[in-house]
């Protein structure tokens, strides 16, 4: 690295240093806020009032202990949320990402006349805002189908439209059907096509979105405020705790929640940070 940065020219050490700075101090505002969290929560309650930004006289790992004893929602200890998380997180990844990917196949290997019609509406409800449909969202959900529960949560989540769809349709556009067809003289049936021929292709693809989903569902706390409140999950705990400000008197403990949430997610993206980045097509037709 050094030896390159020596054979470039005065103007571009000038530019790759400024570049270099600013991705710096980019990199540091990024990572200062967990690193006081961490720091915050192995302090005592006074200690933290008098001294935010000091480092602990006393590093008290035993809050994390108190954290999974004493913060709850209603009956729901810490242990429960993490545990209803976990059931989320996964079931709910499996549904999102498999129903998009059967419907992204479908859409991009099997065209008919509404093909581009159905296309264009995935598109057009990326579009709309969030918050724009929700109150015709909670009456149709709580209202009219009675899906606040675990099964209906699920039913939500297999929509088979939007990011996920978008990529996995991009994804097996690009898939020669050449596969496919050679399957098909052997006497394959659809199905067996797309299972082990189609899907197994998709694999580096459908790693990157499960991960991806795996982290946006984990962060959710709206769709279990609006229907999974007998079920919280510890994105909901800490939302919850946080607006009723239950754990003013002991912030250190609170931020062990935080930190308790945040890290699993810091392990998955740091150990399928590549996978997700390289999100590409292996393979090829030989003749």
């Amino acid at each position: 690295m050094i030896k390159k940065f020596k054979r470039l020219t005065l103007a571009q050490k000038i530019v790759f240093t400024i570049v270099f700075i600013f991705f710096t101090i980019y990199a540091v505002s990024i990572i200062f806020p967990f690193v006081w969290a961490f720091l915050s929560s192995l302090k005592t309650d006074d200690e933290y009032y008098e001294k935010v930004f000091a480092l602990p006289r006393d590093w008290l790992f035993s809050n994390y202990k108190k954290a999974f004893e004493e913060f709850q929602i209603g009956k729901t200890k810490m242990i429960g949320m993490i545990g209803n998380s976990l059931w989320l997180t996964f079931s709910g990844t499996f549904v999102a990402v498999m129903v998009a990917s059967a419907t992204a196949y479908i859409i991009a290997k099997y065209p008919f006349w509404g093909t581009k019609i159905i296309y264009r509406i995935a598109i057009f409800t990326m579009i709309i805002p969030i918050v724009g449909n929700l109150p015709a969202m909670y009456k149709l959900v709580v209202g009219d189908l009675h899906l606040n529960n675990p099964i209906g949560i699920l039913a939500l989540y297999a929509g088979g439209f939007g990011f996920n769809f978008i990529i996995l349709h991009g994804f097996y556009r690009s898939v020669s059907w050449s596969y496919a067809e050679a399957a098909f003289v052997d006497g394959a049936t659809d199905w067996t096509v797309y299972w082990r021929i189609i899907l197994p292709q998709a694999l580096p693809a459908i790693v990157s979105i499960c991960i991806l989903s795996c982290i946006g569902i984990w962060n959710d706390y709206m769709t279990p405020f609006l229907y999974l409140k007998k079920y919280p999950t510890l994105a909901l705990g800490i939302y919850q705790f946080d607006i009723m400000q239950q754990y003013r008197s002991n912030i250190p403990v609170y931020y062990c929640a935080i930190i308790l949430s945040i890290l699993p997610i810091l392990i998955v993206f740091c150990c399928f940070q590549n996978t997700i980045m390289e999100n590409t097509v292996a393979g090829g037709i030989k003749g």
